[in-house]
Protein backbone atom coordinates (compact mmCIF):
# COMPACT_ATOMS: atom_id res chain seq x y z
CA UNK A 1 0.00 0.00 0.00
CA UNK A 2 1.52 3.44 -0.67
CA UNK A 3 3.03 5.77 1.91
CA UNK A 4 0.43 9.03 2.54
CA UNK A 5 1.07 11.46 4.64
CA UNK A 6 -1.60 13.83 6.35
CA UNK A 7 0.06 17.28 7.64
CA UNK A 8 -2.85 19.24 10.05
CA UNK A 9 -1.41 21.54 12.68
CA UNK A 10 -2.83 21.69 16.21
CA UNK A 11 -2.15 24.51 18.08
CA UNK A 12 1.44 24.76 18.11
CA UNK A 13 2.25 21.10 17.44
CA UNK A 14 2.55 19.32 14.14
CA UNK A 15 0.23 16.12 13.27
CA UNK A 16 1.89 13.85 10.62
CA UNK A 17 -0.61 11.10 10.10
CA UNK A 18 0.90 8.19 8.18
CA UNK A 19 -0.76 5.48 6.38
CA UNK A 20 0.33 2.75 4.33
CA UNK A 21 3.87 0.84 4.46
CA UNK A 22 6.33 2.38 5.69
CA UNK A 23 9.51 0.47 4.21
CA UNK A 24 12.06 0.81 1.99
CA UNK A 25 10.89 1.94 -1.57
CA UNK A 26 8.27 4.38 -0.24
CA UNK A 27 8.83 8.13 -0.10
CA UNK A 28 9.91 7.72 4.03
CA UNK A 29 11.98 11.45 3.76
CA UNK A 30 8.68 13.17 3.50
CA UNK A 31 8.47 12.42 6.73
CA UNK A 32 11.71 13.86 7.95
CA UNK A 33 11.60 16.85 5.27
CA UNK A 34 7.76 17.69 6.88
CA UNK A 35 10.30 18.20 10.53
CA UNK A 36 12.80 20.25 8.95
CA UNK A 37 10.30 22.26 7.03
CA UNK A 38 8.42 23.01 10.40
CA UNK A 39 9.30 26.27 11.83
CA UNK A 40 6.94 27.63 14.49
CA UNK A 41 6.16 24.14 16.25
CA UNK A 42 6.51 22.83 19.46
CA UNK A 43 6.10 19.51 18.73
CA UNK A 44 5.67 16.70 16.55
CA UNK A 45 3.05 13.77 17.21
CA UNK A 46 3.42 11.20 14.51
CA UNK A 47 0.16 8.77 14.30
CA UNK A 48 0.91 5.00 12.87
CA UNK A 49 -3.12 3.99 13.68
CA UNK A 50 -3.26 4.02 9.87
CA UNK A 51 0.10 2.40 9.31
CA UNK A 52 0.14 -1.48 8.05
CA UNK A 53 3.98 -2.24 8.21
CA UNK A 54 7.07 -0.85 9.26
CA UNK A 55 10.08 -1.90 8.35
CA UNK A 56 13.67 -0.89 9.29
CA UNK A 57 14.01 2.00 6.82
CA UNK A 58 10.64 2.93 8.25
CA UNK A 59 12.48 2.75 11.94
CA UNK A 60 15.21 4.42 10.60
CA UNK A 61 13.39 7.27 9.60
CA UNK A 62 11.21 7.37 12.86
CA UNK A 63 14.78 7.78 14.21
CA UNK A 64 16.03 10.30 12.19
CA UNK A 65 12.68 12.50 13.18
CA UNK A 66 13.69 11.82 16.21
CA UNK A 67 17.13 13.40 15.58
CA UNK A 68 15.40 16.12 14.37
CA UNK A 69 13.26 17.23 16.67
CA UNK A 70 15.63 16.62 20.38
CA UNK A 71 18.01 18.66 18.11
CA UNK A 72 15.64 21.69 17.76
CA UNK A 73 14.52 20.97 21.38
CA UNK A 74 11.28 19.96 20.65
CA UNK A 75 9.90 17.15 21.32
CA UNK A 76 8.35 13.93 19.34
CA UNK A 77 6.03 11.28 20.64
CA UNK A 78 4.02 8.41 18.03
CA UNK A 79 0.43 7.05 18.86
CA UNK A 80 -1.81 4.59 16.98
CA UNK A 81 0.96 1.65 16.49
CA UNK A 82 -0.19 -1.16 16.10
CA UNK A 83 0.86 -4.72 17.85
CA UNK A 84 3.12 -5.34 14.82
CA UNK A 85 4.82 -2.02 15.04
CA UNK A 86 5.22 -1.77 18.50
CA UNK A 87 6.50 -5.40 18.36
CA UNK A 88 8.99 -4.77 15.86
CA UNK A 89 10.40 -1.37 17.91
CA UNK A 90 10.64 -3.86 20.42
CA UNK A 91 12.50 -6.15 19.02
CA UNK A 92 14.83 -3.40 17.44
CA UNK A 93 14.82 -1.58 20.39
CA UNK A 94 13.90 1.51 19.67
CA UNK A 95 10.72 1.47 22.17
CA UNK A 96 13.20 3.21 24.53
CA UNK A 97 14.20 5.88 22.58
CA UNK A 98 10.63 6.65 20.08
CA UNK A 99 8.23 7.74 23.02
CA UNK A 100 4.30 6.80 22.47
CA UNK A 101 1.00 7.54 24.20
CA UNK A 102 -1.46 5.40 23.96
CA UNK A 103 -4.32 7.89 22.06
CA UNK A 104 -3.78 11.15 20.00
CA UNK A 105 -4.96 13.09 22.28
CA UNK A 106 -2.35 12.22 25.05
CA UNK A 107 0.50 12.31 22.62
CA UNK A 108 -1.03 16.38 21.87
CA UNK A 109 -2.06 17.02 25.66
CA UNK A 110 2.24 15.96 26.57
CA UNK A 111 3.69 17.73 23.44
CA UNK A 112 1.84 21.08 24.19
CA UNK A 113 0.97 20.87 28.02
Amino acid sequence: MPLKLQLDRVGSTLLITVSGDFILGQPLRNVSQAIRDAAAVKGFVIDLSLCSRVDSSGLGELLLCYSLATREHKKLLLTGASGYIRETMRIARVDTVLLSASTREAALALVEP
